[in-house]
């Protein structure tokens, strides 16, 4: 959006009014693979490009899910809800993945899509003109996603286009977010909009977020006091900075390690004192008090959990996680409110109850050399070279690429052993959902929102191919977002086979040296992927090849600014990873 045009105009079309709308709501992005529903949109955009309204900046995506991811990315560095349209229930078929992965992560997103032209005459302006207006449309388009969404509608008339609009953003944004979608028939779009214009401001807005009920508080607050072993399990406690620092005070206040399982944001610096790695299950035996914040799975019931005696409590905007249709983890309080100010006031109340600083400092003082001692087993660090290309060894050296300035966008493969991020906002990961294809747009979408910033993104060979890689690579070209993209390839679905292994660890499949349904042979030459939209290429075959690769590639990416790809030909293993 170009900054300092103006907001107040006379919109005359229902599709002018909408992406008037969005631009005086401060959507900043209108990500679109279009189709002939566009035709309206197209032509609002065309007028209002000519008279300088304020629009969202179109952004072509040339694949749905892709474009998802995106709008994702964009939206997990800024917090600001974008808009997205894809053509009618086609374009939202290709979408539900990536869309399954922004509702699992309560990212904020108007998703919508036109819906194939209602009236077959002809007399209406939009009406069905095409072959594909007959076989294109749904008895109900909104059902195939509607389980994901938190709100759906299809616009029935041009005078709802502000209701609708701020309805959708205000859903969108309140606590729980994520995605709502609205369907934009096209003979709506083109139809007149109603002389009396629109609202200078939102005519709804988003709810005040929950805030923790004082009695359960004050409970949580007096079993923080009073254990002795507390510890802390977060996935998404780090979404925000506010919140990292709110769990951060609260570990150093009150020695609690901190374990990130499974996380897509870090609370905690990587070298924090409490930073008690990410595998949860040796600690809960001895852990007198659990707290899961934002946390859907702390732990996997079939490995361990807590003992019986201990407390276990639950705290963020849904600690229940109601959306999910079955989950037992044991609740003895389920502290519902937003994790900054909800840990923050913990915190203040249960320094009230506190006990002695010195026994403060002693359980902070073992914690911490504790923590210190399994950081230091775990890392094997790239300063040797080994015989083989792992993907610890390809981790730690992706981790000497790293700096402040630095956002890894991590699908699946890096070990988190090897990482060393002290900041919150730089590494980002892929939702629970675990709908592949997320990696490459989310990259992508946050080079967009922190243009500044270089972009690492890590990604399986599997995940790389469903990321629509020609896709991807095209828009970092056309939009110029320089991307390293590191593709962890061992020519397998390793999670696939190692889902059989557990289940039949003395299986036929056990043996094989190409298990059924795992192997992904022979591989692509992936690095030449790259090259066709004006990016840097290499594969790495042996150890001592990876560093200066991935080097000679970052500076492509820093200096040149274009994109580039580091395809790494990593040994088959099945072993499992942080």
């Amino acid at each position: 959006m170009k900054p300092g045009l103006p907001v107040a105009f006379r919109p005359e079309t229902a599709a002018e009014a909408y992406l008037g709308l969005l631009g005086a709501r401060g959507v900043e992005y209108l990500f679109a693979n279009g189709g002939t529903d566009f035709a309206p949109l197209a032509e609002a955009y065309a007028k209002g490009q000519a008279l300088g309204w304020r629009m969202p900046e179109p952004v072509i995506v040339p694949h749905e899910n892709m474009g998802v991811a995106m709008a994702h990315g964009y939206t997990m560095v800024t917090g600001r809800a974008q808009a997205m349209m894809v053509h009618v229930g086609m374009g939202t078929a290709n979408a539900i993945n990536g869309l399954i992965n922004a509702a699992r992560m309560n990212i904020p997103m108007l998703f919508t899509a036109g819906r194939t032209p209602v009236t077959e005459s002809g007399a209406v302006p939009g009406a069905r003109n095409n072959y594909i207006h007959w076989a294109q449309e749904h008895f109900d388009q909104g059902a195939m996603l509607r389980e994901f969404m938190k709100w759906d509608y299809e616009l029935k008339h041009a005078e709802q286009v502000e209701t609708a609009v701020d309805r959708a953003l205000a859903i969108a944004a309140s606590e729980p977010q994520g995605p709502v979608y609205m369907t934009l028939p096209r003979e709506i779009l083109a139809s007149a909009f109603p002389a009396h214009g629109m609202s200078a401001g939102a005519s709804i807005v988003a709810a005040s977020p929950p805030a923790a009920d004082p009695e359960a508080l004050e409970e949580v607050a007096r079993l923080l006091a009073h254990a002795q072993r507390p510890l802390v399990i977060t996935a998404n406690g780090g979404r925000t900075a506010e919140a990292a620092r709110a769990i951060t005070r609260l570990a150093e206040s009150f020695a609690i390690p901190v374990v990130h399982y499974r996380p897509r944001y870090l609370a905690l610096s990587t070298e924090h004192p409490m930073h008690a790695g990410w595998e949860p299950h040796a600690r809960l035996k001895d852990a007198d008090l659990v707290l899961a914040i934002e946390c859907d799975v702390p732990w996997i019931p079939a490995q361990g959990g807590p003992a019986p005696h201990a407390k276990v409590v639950h705290i963020g905007p849904d600690p229940l996680y109601a959306r999910y249709p079955l989950r037992g983890f044991r609740t003895d309080v389920a502290l519902a409110g937003v994790t900054a100010p909800t840990v923050a006031r913990l915190l203040e109340r249960a320094l009230t109850h506190a006990p002695a600083a010195a026994a403060l400092k002693e359980r902070f003082d073992s914690v911490a050399a504790q923590c210190a001692a399994e950081r230091r087993k775990a890392r094997a660090g790239a300063a040797a070279v080994p015989a083989a290309l792992t993907p610890k060894y390809a981790s730690a050296c992706v981790n000497r690429l790293l700096n402040e300035d630095t956002v890894v966008v991590n699908e699946y493969p890096l070990v988190l052993e090897e990482l060393d991020i002290r900041s919150p906002g730089c590494y980002f990961a892929s939702a629970p959902a675990g709908g592949l294809g997320w990696g490459l747009g989310a990259a992508l979408g946050a080079k967009l929102a922190a243009p500044g910033k270089t972009l690492v993104c890590c990604v399986g060979d599997g995940a790389y191919m469903f990321g629509n890689p020609t896709a991807a690579h095209f828009v970092s070209e056309a939009m110029q977002l320089p991307v390293l993209v590191v593709v962890f390839n061992n020519a397998r679905w390793a999670a696939v086979h190692r889902a059989t292994l557990a289940m039949y660890p003395k299986g036929a499949a056990a043996g094989m040296k190409q298990p059924p349904f795992a192997t992904l042979e022979p591989s692509p030459r992936f690095e030449k992927v790259v090259e066709a939209s004006g990016g840097y290429g290499v594969r790495v075959d042996t150890p001592g090849e990876l560093m200066p690769a991935i080097e000679r590639a970052m500076k492509v990416v820093t200096e040149e600014k274009r994109q580039a790809l580091v395809n790494v030909q990593l040994e088959a293993s099945y072993v499992k990873t942080s």
